[in-house]
């Protein structure tokens, strides 16, 4: 059984290594995993402050955190959006737990947690202005389905962002990212989302080991029709009743 749609992995948490599927991954440690996903060390190379800046959210949204794991993004987020308020969505009681008891240390009363399935993120239609999902989207099986249970999540103009491992890099060890053949390129995050009813709108490139793509509903960005450009009326010309020639505009204007 998967253990938890989380945040991150390091070698502290025992993963299943017989399968290179995508997905196939497991959590024995509890408290091993939330410890690591708390190491001072993470903060190098997710850069979360640079994360939530390029996010763009404002104090009123309401902001849903995918495999929130031990909280990592979703207090930055509820931060970010104090007025609003922040779903720590994760499919693991225990981590769940974790969030309920920190979260008035971290002075985020505003976070609320959702415990959900694999198959489905469990948010209410139009429940949220943006999605946030780091690092869990291959330990989703039936990504098609559960995309198209997030766009409908979505308000209008609301957008999806993802960060995910990159396929085209080796990280180091402390790292923990998954091996090359486990994750799932952006390339084909792209066409799965796209495929759903997603577009790209931001590309970020500062992440060592991770892609970050920010996508919104395609529908919410479709290029209205040009408008025409009005073509200006034909001048006729003036008739002159004193039984003189016709005057044309440019005769109206001779001395």
């Amino acid at each position: 059984m998967l253990g938890v749609l989380v945040a991150v992995c390091v070698s502290a948490c025992k993963r299943d290594v017989e399968t290179d599927k995508p997905g196939d991954h497991h959590y024995d440690d509890k408290l091993a995993a939330l410890a690591s996903f708390e190491e001072p060390e993470r903060d190098a190379w997710a850069m979360p402050a640079r994360v939530v800046e390029a996010l763009g959210i404002s104090p009123r949204m309401d902001v849903a955190d995918i495999g929130a794991g031990s909280g990592y993004f979703t207090r930055r987020l509820a931060t970010a959006a104090h007025q609003g308020t922040t779903f720590a969505v994760d499919v693991d009681a225990d981590f769940k737990g974790y969030i309920e008891t920190h979260r008035g240390q971290w002075s985020t009363p505003n976070i609320v947690t959702r415990l959900a399935v694999y198959e489905h993120p469990l948010l209410p239609r139009e429940s949220v202005d943006l999605v946030f999902i780091s690092n869990t989207y291959s330990f989703l099986q039936d990504r098609e389905a559960y995309f198209t249970a997030v766009y409908k999540a979505l308000r209008p103009g609301g957008r999806l962002a993802v960060i995910d491992w990159r396929d085209d890099v080796e990280c180091p060890r402390y790292v923990g990212c998954p091996k090359a053949s486990q994750r799932v390129a952006n390339a084909i995050a792209t066409a799965e989302l796209e495929s759903v009813g997603f577009e790209v709108l931001e590309r970020h490139d500062f992440l060592a080991y991770q892609y970050f793509m920010i996508l919104g509903r395609a529908v919410d960005h479709a290029k209205a029709p040009p408008t025409p450009t009005p073509t200006p009326p034909v001048v006729d010309d003036v008739v002159d009743d004193s039984g003189g020639d016709a005057v044309g505009p440019a005769d109206s204007a001779a001395p």
